[in-house]
Formats: structure tokens, sequence, C-alpha cells
């Protein structure tokens, strides 16, 4: 039977293709190990079974390029130490970079959260390359919202909220938290790296959890947002 585009939109609907994804993703990171200090390149699906593109029934193509750098050196994001770093765009020929920087002495241990990232990055993508095939879904203010000047102008962008909570909502599923405990979790790293101001992070908070209201009525929340959303009501 033909799907009709508002059950091809339905909440969920993308899990098993993001999943694919994902999947071979980690794949290549663990046959990635103790090759350090050198970039080291997959193409995916094309590495895996010989096909240009992971494919979807709503029309999504997505041919992606993986990019894995080992290290024994410091990883630093913004004000931060981390382990790892995980960089994902759509590159200017509609293949998507996955960019992955690791840092191996911490081993594995990782590995878990890194998952989780990977997820919640593939899912944020899906959105963009969606918003390009229906026009229902949110368009962004201007060409490319890369070109904003600050993390704040980026993330209150139509299209970048839509994609921010989508993924946010995948991350939280996958690690059964809260979805506005990881939207806070978020928030207050880019807090931390001075990429914005608690007042922003507000405004950001507030913008995201009134989208998923109304976008994704089947996402879960912590009691204290509960009780403030009722009093707000």
């Amino acid at each position: 039977m033909m799907k009709t585009k508002t059950q091809i939109l339905l909440e969920g609907r993308y899990d098993s293709f993001v999943r694919e994804i994902v999947q071979d993703i980690m794949y290549h990171i663990k046959e990635s190990e103790g090759k350090k200090d050198v970039v080291v390149d997959f193409t995916l699906p094309y590495d895996k079974n010989g096909e240009e593109y992971y494919t979807h029934e709503s029309g999504v193509e997505i041919g992606l390029d993986l990019r894995i750098l080992r290290t024994d050196g410091t990883i630093s994001y913004g004000n931060r130490e981390v382990p790892f770093s995980v960089n994902s765009y759509v590159a200017t020929d509609d293949y998507l970079v996955v960019e992955v920087i690791i840092d191996d002495t911490y081993g594995r241990e990782h590995y878990e959260q890194m998952f989780y990232k990977i997820n919640e990055d593939i899912r944020h993508e899906v959105e963009h390359y969606l918003q390009d095939i229906f026009p229902d879904r949110q368009q962004p203010n201007i060409p490319n919202t890369s070109d904003y000047e600050t993390t704040f102008a980026h993330h209150m962008d139509p299209s970048e909220v839509e994609a921010l909570v989508h993924g946010f909502y995948r991350r939280a599923k996958l690690e059964k938290k809260p979805l506005d405990e990881v939207m806070l979790e978020d928030i207050q790293k880019d807090i931390q790296d001075g990429n914005l101001t608690p007042d922003e992070g507000d405004t950001l908070l507030n913008t995201w959890l009134s989208y998923a209201i109304k976008k994704l009525p089947q996402a879960q929340y912590s009691n204290s947002f509960r009780r403030k959303f009722i009093i707000q009501k």
C-alpha cells in the first residue's frame, strides 16, 4: 500500500535509517583502531556494499564521507579538553561529511558517548535533507546557515531549530533521558565555551521546547519541566 506523506513524516519514521548509517560509522571507527596520526577515509555506503547512497522511502539519499583521526594528543573543544570530537556537515556536492577525532589514550572508554553524539548529528543532518524535499518543513532564513556569525543566531534559525530538536530527541531516546535535559546539557557546554550567554541559552531552550511540544507529542520531559509547563499554562 502506498504510504501517504503524513505517514512518512510520523515521529520516529527515520530511526531505522539513522541506525543503519550510525552502525556503519561505528564499525569503521573500530576498524580504524591502531592507525594513529593519519586521517583514515571511508566512503559510505560504497565501502560497505558498493552502493552510492543510503536511501529512504521519503526520497532522502545520503552519501557519506567519513574521516577519522586517532591521536594521543589533547583534543580541545572551546574551553574544554575532550576525549573525542564529532563534526558533521553537508558539503557543496551534497555529500554528508562526518569528521571524528579520537584521543586514543582513552581507549574504547567513550565509544558509547560517541555513539550517542553521532546518532544526534546524523538525525540532525537527515532533517536538513528532508527540508530540501518537503517545502512545508522549516526553511532557513538565509541560504547557508553556516554563514551566521554567532552560535545564537545559527541555533535560532527555523531550519536549525527543527534539525537540532530532532537530533536531541534521537539522542534522548537512546540515552533514556528527558528531552529537556539533553537540550540543557548542550546549552551549558556552549555557555562554558563562551559561545552563548546565559540569557541566550534560556531563549534557545524555550524556543526548542516550544517546537518539541508542538511537533513531538511522544517526547518525555523531566518532572521539573512538566511542573513548570503546567504552571505556565
